[in-house]
């Protein structure tokens, strides 16, 4: 039998939560979003923060060459 959302998962996990979470997470929901959707809404906001640290990070303190001497460094 195939589930009925082909293209979405089923959720079939639950995450205990404070009262005091549960109502900060519930006050970001958005309407027509689940619970779920909002936490992976936060989730994907997290590793858009996190690359962009990351990448701010590279660009002031990172060591660059030349991409064709990066490539004859690598052999490619």
């Amino acid at each position: 039998m195939q589930p009925f959302y082909k293209d979405r998962e089923i959720a079939d996990k639950r995450v205990a939560l404070t009262p005091s979470t549960w109502k900060a997470l519930h006050s970001l929901r958005t309407p027509g979003k689940s619970l779920g959707d909002t936490v992976a809404d936060l989730i994907a906001e997290h590793q858009k923060r996190m690359l962009e640290r990351d990448l701010e990070e590279i660009d002031t303190g990172g060591h660059f060459v030349p991409w064709d001497e990066a490539k004859r460094k690598l052999g490619l």
